[in-house]
């Protein structure tokens, strides 16, 4: 009898190759997660550090005068500049350095400095760095964000919206069969501008 019961309690056991036959089913699986990770985490790094640029520029342009005129210095480190669409570049430059290489036939960087008073949107200037986008805000859109952060009446703001074509860096196929490659992101940051407060 315990020969018997020997015998049945080793053919319960799984064989040894069975261990590896199941390794090697779910290993393409496992694999083809652990690579979407991968090239989820490098979009949200490109996505975090234009979220932080269109922040520094917006938070930079909040002090900064639309109506002045173009002064010819360019990003002139001596004497520095005040109008703002080279206020841009040159601040675009410090804020997103060389974690960003922007592609001046598919990416942008678009300015807009606008009052709001209730439902009317007043656009002063617009600036686009590439000219390649236009703004992905309606008035109303704009209006509805100024009425929420209870802005006063003629308040002013500017708006910094940055457009990126993301190239994945891993590029595999069963990552860009379900998702767009290049995917296009888009960050913005609006903020009062105190010199568009006072008019």
């Amino acid at each position: 009898m315990r020969g018997i019961f020997r015998r049945h309690g080793r053919s319960g056991k799984k064989p040894r190759g069975q261990s590896l036959v199941e390794f090697t089913i779910v290993l393409p699986i496992l694999l083809i997660m652990i690579s979407g990770l991968i090239e989820f985490g490098f979009l949200l790094n490109y996505y975090l550090n234009l979220i932080d640029g269109a922040r520094d520029i917006a938070r930079f342009l909040a002090n900064s005068d639309p109506s002045l005129p173009d002064d010819g210095l360019g990003c002139d480190p001596v004497h520095g500049t005040a109008y703002y669409p080279r206020l841009v570049q040159c601040y675009s430059a410090q804020a997103f350095g060389s974690q960003i290489d922007f592609d001046p036939a598919t990416d942008d960087i678009l300015v807009s400095y606008f009052s709001v008073s209730g439902p009317t949107v007043t656009t002063y200037d617009t600036w686009s760095w590439y000219h390649n986008h236009t703004s992905e805000f309606t008035p109303a859109e704009l209006s509805d964000m100024a009425t929420r952060a209870g802005a006063a009446p003629d308040t002013g703001f500017v708006l910094v919206e940055v457009f990126y074509d993301y190239n994945m860096i891993l590029a595999l196929p069963w990552i860009t069969i379900f998702v767009p490659n290049p995917m296009n992101l888009h960050a913005y940051t609006i903020m009062p501008n105190a010199f568009l407060s006072q008019q």
